[in-house]
């Protein structure tokens, strides 16, 4: 995952939404479980204040008593932490033997009715927090009837515990609920960032030249990215078809111009002024190899960027080679040609000709005596290399490489126009290969072609395109 992706930014935030969510849900679930806790010592209390209810009476002596006492042993031990108190108009009458010699303030209000219960939290013994709950009610006597108040209360710090309890219990499964909120949400974003990783897919297919256009089935929130990229590559293929069809109308209209220069050359000659005329037809030819130089570049530019054909490279390279051999007669120079039986490539039949064809002729031209030419695969699948070395005299020592960019020729008495290997390149590097120059192992001059891995398409593959 790369630095500020969207992924990662999506992740992030999910993250952290779920991790305060978490904490969030964390915090209620605390607080529902103090509510409950509380309700069920609510509970314990009225039990405990029913049984004391049932067990008052007054006495003939006007004086209140118990029938039975309370059973929870938390009230018989000194500030055991469950407390009651019974009394009459605000005194205290009876109380249990945890409140010792310490009295719990009434909780009577004139505001609310005799028959309700009262619950509030309370100081108790020694400054303890405390749960209460008063109940008022009315004992017959002789007398007459008589209002009793009861106040019963259970020491808040027992409820901490079981609060606690109920939280840790449920800890775990917030933390299972996060991380499975987190697995779901990466499962989502693979999902749903999955029309990017496709889009990118087919963008790769369209650089590597094995479509034309975007396709696929693209969500409405991507499709429109789609259409503009479609337009746009469908812009760039009319403006090379238009720089192609250009360029041609500009080699055509050249054609009548220099066939005209090259009749003048021919008169001059005729009329004794050869220096002249030599001038002429060497300018001439200059002019011819540098359009053809412009519509090789052009071709190549157009057909890169279509992939257009799929050759077996073997076969073409003894194709090419059988024609060298008979160009070459009167020298008997000797080629070598190893390569794989099959060996498919994307690349323009015609492109794929100019390319072998200048650079072996250009081999044959300077070679002694021999030239070599080997086709392979680069090591571990980088791509395909081609190499053709001749026994010449090789580059000089001073010599430019800079030369196969202007034409420029190194040694003006072999025949040619000094733009082949210019033109092999401008080629080469349309399909984003690499030609590099280098002294030979034969003596004279290597020259290295490597080729995408992109371009090598297996024997199926060919066969079907």
């Amino acid at each position: 995952m790369t630095p500020f992706s969207l992924r990662g930014r999506l992740l992030l935030g999910s993250v952290v939404a779920i991790i305060v969510a978490t904490f969030l849900a964390g915090v209620g679930i605390n607080a529902i479980s103090g509510l409950a806790v509380r309700a069920l010592a609510l509970s314990e209390i009225d039990e405990e204040l029913r049984v004391l209810l049932a067990a008052v009476d007054i006495n003939s002596s006007n004086q209140l008593f118990l029938d039975d006492t309370p059973t929870d042993p938390r009230f018989g031990i000194p500030n055991g932490g469950f407390y009651w108190q019974i009394g009459r108009n605000g005194n205290v009458e009876l109380r249990s033997q945890s409140l010792w010699e310490q009295n719990l303030p009434w909780l009577r209000s004139r505001s609310r009715p005799r028959d309700a219960d009262r619950a509030t939290d309370m100081k108790g013994p020694n400054g303890s927090h405390l749960l209460a709950v008063e109940r008022s009610i009315s004992i017959p006597s002789a007398s007459g009837d008589q209002i009793v108040d009861i106040v019963m209360a259970l020491d808040n710090s027992e409820l901490a515990p079981a609060r606690w309890r109920f939280f840790y219990a449920m800890a775990p499964s917030l933390g299972v609920l996060s991380v499975a909120l987190i697995a779901a949400v990466m499962a989502f974003l693979r999902y749903g960032l999955r029309p990017l990783n496709d889009l990118r897919t087919a963008l790769m297919a369209v650089q590597e030249r094995s479509a034309r256009k975007i396709t696929g089935q693209f969500p409405r929130e991507v499709q429109p990215l789609v259409d503009d990229l479609n337009g746009l590559l469908a812009s760039r293929e009319t403006q090379l078809t238009q720089a192609r069809a250009r360029a041609g109308d500009l080699a055509h209209g050249l054609k009548t111009p220099l066939a005209a220069l090259e009749a003048t050359a021919r008169i001059l000659s005729e009329e004794g002024m050869s220096e002249r005329a030599a001038a002429i037809q060497t300018e001439v030819s200059r002019m011819e190899a540098q359009i053809k130089r412009t519509l090789a570049q052009t071709r190549a530019s157009l057909a890169a960027a279509h992939t257009v054909g799929v050759l077996n490279a073997s076969a073409d390279l003894q194709k090419i080679i059988s024609v060298m051999r008979r160009l070459s007669v009167e020298r008997e120079i000797e080629f070598d040609l190893v390569a794989p039986g099959e060996m498919w490539l994307a690349i323009d039949e015609a492109d794929f000709a100019d390319i072998t064809g200048n650079l072996i002729d250009n081999a044959r031209k300077w070679a002694a005596g021999r030239v070599k030419v080997c086709l392979s695969l680069l090591p571990e699948h980088e791509g395909v290399e081609l190499l053709i070395e001749d026994d010449g005299p090789g580059l000089p020592e001073d010599a430019e490489i800079a030369f196969i960019r202007r034409g420029r020729r190194l040694d003006e008495s072999v025949a040619g126009t000094g733009f082949g290997l210019a033109i092999a390149k401008d080629l080469v590097e349309a399909y984003d290969g690499k030609l590099t120059l280098a002294r030979s192992g034969l003596g004279g001059l290597s020259v290295t072609v490597s080729l995408p891995m992109r371009l090598i398409k297996d024997r199926q593959a060919a066969l079907e395109e």
